[in-house]
C-alpha cells in the first residue's frame, strides 16, 4: 500500500515537472499576425478559442486590450489566462451563440484554470436562460481581479476554487456552488451588485451552495441589491465542513445569511463581524441552530427581524441591533452582551445598488471594543462589533463627527396659552449632548448666538410668545460632547392669523452646505436644500476649474437632501463642487460652488 502511494506521488511530481518544462507563454491580440505558436505580441493569435485550442497544459496566455465577441470552451487543460487591463480586455458574448454552449460565455471542463484581469459581459436575453459568465465543470478555478457584467449568473463552481477582488454586477446570481464532496471554497474581497428579479425557480442570490458538501471561507465581501421580498439570500450555505463568514456587508436581500448545515454535520460555523442591513425578513436564518454555530460581533440594522432559528441552541452573543422593525431573535434567547443602540457609522445612509457608504465607526460608537473579549482588532485592542472589527478588519482613526441633522421638526400653536410647541425626532448618537433651538422673525436666517433661545436635552420645547407676535421662524441643531454642532434642521415657520389661529409651514431655501467631513478620505457627504422640487446636478472640478465628472444628476424633492461621494480614485488636493438646480420650464433657479479637501 505504501509502495503504491509513493509511485502515485512520483507520477504526480513527474507530470508537474514535465508540464512546467514544456509550458509556453502565448499571446492574443487583435493586432498580431495570428501565426502559431503565438509566442509573441507580433505573432499573437486573433481569436481566444483558436489560441485555447492550440495551447497545452501549463501554458500562460496573455490577452491584449480589445473586445472579443466570442464564447470559449476549454477541456482537459490546466492553463492561466491573464488580461493586461481589466477594464479594456473584454470578452463580450452579447448576441453570440457559442459553438459549444450558447448559454455559457466561458466554459472550462475537467481542467484547472486561473483567470485574471478580464471583463466578461453578456446581456440577459430572458430570465429563463440559465447562462453563466464562467462555468467550471468538474474543474478547479482561481479567479482574481475580474469584472463580470450583465450576465444571468456570474460564476458556477464544482471542484473547489478561490475568487477574489472581483466585481459581479447587474447579474441575477453572483457565485453558485454545486458540490457534495470535500472541496474548499474561498471568496474574499469581492463586490456583488445583484439585480432585483422576478423570483420563481431561480430567485436572485449573492453566494449559494446547493448541496451539503465542502467547506467555505467568505470574507470581506460586499453584497448589495435593491431591497425586495424576491431577492432571496445574500449568502446561502449548506455545508458539511467548516463555514466561515466574516467581515462582510450584506444589504437588501430577503434573508441576509441562510445556513442550513445538518445538525452536527459541520465542524464549526462562524458568522462574525458582519453588517447585515435592510433584510426584508431575517438578517440571519438558520436551520436548527446546532451548537457549533457561533454568531457574534455582527451589526443588524434596518432589518425586519434579526436572527431566526428553528431551534434554540448555538452560541449567539455580542451583537448590536439598531432600528430593526420586529424581533432581535426568534426562537433564540437574547445574548447577555447584546447591544441595542445606534452603531454611529460614518455614513449611515443605507446604500442602493452602486451607492456610496462608509460603515466604519465614529468615535464614541457603542460598538467600539465591545466584541468577544478574546478576539482582537489588528491594532491589538478588543474587537469592535461590525465589518471592520476583528483580525480581518481594518485599523483606522475614529472620526469625531457632528451629530446627524435634526429631522421631522413639527410646530403646534397653543392659542389658549399663546405659545408654540416644537417637537422633533430624538438623536441616537452615543455622544449626543444637547439641542440648540434658534429663533428669528426673518426667514432663511443665519445661525448665531444672538438667535439661540434655549439649550435642551429633550426633543421638545415650549416657546411662550410675546403679545402681538405674528411671525416666527425656528431652526434646531444637535450638539455632541465634543461641541460638534450639526447642520440646522429644516426651518419651521409659524404665522399667527387675525383670528389668533396659526399657519405653520416648513420654510425651505436653496442652499449648498459645506461637505462633511472635510478634509476627508475618501468618502464625504454633500448636503443641500431645495426650496421647490427641481432637477439637480452636482459637478466635481479641479481647483483650476476643469470639469472632472458629474457626481449626481436627477430630479430631487423639496427640502433637505444629501448625497455621498467616493473619491478613492483621485489624488489628494483641493477640489471644487457645484450645485446647479433647474426649476419648472427648464429655468435655472440656483447655482453655488464650494471647495473641499481630499487628504490621503
Amino acid at each position: 500500500m505504501l509502495k503504491r502511494l509513493w509511485i502515485q506521488l512520483f507520477y504526480i511530481y513527474l507530470f508537474f515537472i514535465t508540464s512546467h518544462l514544456l509550458s509556453e507563454t502565448r499571446y492574443i491580440s487583435k493586432t498580431g499576425s495570428s501565426i502559431a505558436p503565438y509566442t509573441s505580441w507580433q505573432t499573437a493569435c486573433d481569436s481566444l478559442q483558436k489560441c485555447f485550442n492550440y495551447c497545452a497544459s501549463g501554458d500562460t496566455i496573455y490577452i491584449d486590450r480589445g473586445i472579443f465577441r466570442e464564447t470559449i470552451w476549454v477541456q482537459n487543460k490546466n492553463i492561466t489566462i491573464i488580461g493586461i487591463d481589466t477594464d479594456e480586455c473584454i470578452i463580450d458574448g452579447t448576441g453570440v451563440n457559442g459553438k459549444y454552449d450558447k448559454f455559457t460565455l466561458c466554459e472550462f471542463s475537467n481542467s484547472s484554470i486561473t483567470v485574471k484581469n478580464l471583463t466578461l459581459k453578456k446581456k440577459k436575453i430572458e430570465e429563463s436562460v440559465n447562462y453563466f459568465a464562467m462555468y467550471f465543470d468538474n474543474s478547479y478555478c482561481l479567479v482574481n481581479n475580474c469584472i463580470i457584467d450583465s450576465t444571468w449568473r456570474g460564476i458556477s463552481l464544482q471542484k473547489g476554487g478561490v475568487i477574489s477582488n472581483t466585481i459581479i454586477k447587474n447579474s441575477n446570481t453572483g457565485i453558485g456552488v454545486v458540490t457534495d464532496d470535500e472541496y474548499s471554497y474561498i471568496f474574499n474581497n469581492n463586490i456583488f451588485r445583484i439585480l432585483p428579479g422576478s423570483g420563481g425557480a431561480a430567485p436572485p442570490k449573492g453566494i449559494y451552495n446547493l448541496d451539503y458538501g465542502g467547506s467555505f471561507t467568505i470574507t470581506n465581501n460586499i453584497l448589495l441589491t435593491t431591497p425586495s421580498d424576491i431577492n432571496y439570500y445574500g449568502i446561502e450555505i449548506t455545508a458539511n465542513k467548516k463555514v466561515i463568514i466574516k467581515n462582510n456587508l450584506i444589504y437588501g436581500f430577503r434573508y441576509g445569511i441562510g445556513s442550513f448545515a445538518m445538525s452536527g454535520a459541520a465542524d464549526t460555523t462562524f458568522i462574525l463581524n458582519n453588517v447585515i442591513a435592510k433584510s426584508y425578513i431575517y438578517g440571519i436564518e438558520i436551520g436548527n441552530l446546532p451548537k457549533h454555530y457561533k454568531i457574534k460581533n455582527n451589526i443588524f440594522t434596518n432589518n425586519y427581524k434579526g436572527v431566526y432559528s428553528y431551534g434554540n441552541q448555538g452560541d449567539v452573543d455580542y451583537n448590536l441591533f439598531f432600528n430593526n422593525t420586529y424581533l432581535m431573535y426568534q426562537n433564540i434567547p437574547a445574548g447577555a452582551h447584546d447591544i441595542k443602540a445606534d452603531p454611529m457609522f460614518v455614513n449611515d445612509t443605507l446604500p442602493i445598488v452602486g451607492g456610496t457608504f462608509d460603515y466604519r465607526l465614529q468615535k464614541y460608537s457603542p460598538a467600539i471594543d465591545k466584541g468577544i473579549p478574546n478576539i482582537f482588532d489588528i491594532n491589538g485592542s478588543r474587537s469592535d462589533i461590525g465589518m471592520y472589527g476583528g483580525p480581518l478588519g481594518e485599523s483606522y482613526v475614529y472620526k469625531d463627527l457632528a451629530p446627524k441633522p435634526v429631522k421631522n421638526v413639527a410646530a403646534f400653536y397653543e392659542q389658549e396659552k399663546n405659545r408654540v410647541k416644537l417637537t422633533w425626532d430624538k438623536n441616537t448618537e452615543a455622544d449626543f449632548k444637547t439641542y440648540y433651538v434658534y429663533k428669528d422673525i426673518n426667514p432663511n436666517f443665519v445661525l448665531d448666538s444672538t438667535k439661540k433661545i434655549v439649550i435642551t436635552t429633550e426633543p421638545i420645547f415650549y416657546d411662550t410668545l410675546n403679545k402681538g407676535t405674528l411671525t416666527i421662524y425656528y431652526k434646531i441643531t444637535a450638539v455632541d460632547s465634543s461641541e460638534n454642532e450639526s447642520f440646522a434642521s429644516t426651518e419651521v415657520n409659524v404665522n399667527i392669523t387675525n383670528n389668533e389661529d396659526a399657519l405653520i409651514t416648513e420654510n425651505y431655501s436653496y442652499e449648498l452646505y459645506q461637505n462633511y467631513p472635510n478634509p476627508f478620505n475618501p468618502n464625504t457627504t454633500i448636503s443641500y436644500s431645495l426650496k421647490e422640487p427641481g432637477e439637480v446636478r452636482i459637478k466635481l472640478y479641479t481647483i483650476t476649474g476643469e470639469l472632472i465628472k458629474t457626481l449626481l444628476e436627477g430630479a430631487k424633492s423639496k427640502g433637505y437632501n444629501e448625497t455621498q461621494i467616493d473619491l478613492s480614485c483621485y489624488s489628494s488636493g483641493i477640489y471644487l463642487y457645484r450645485l446647479e438646480v433647474t426649476g419648472a420650464g427648464k429655468i435655472p433657479v440656483f447655482n453655488d460652488l464650494k471647495k473641499m479637501v481630499l487628504l490621503k
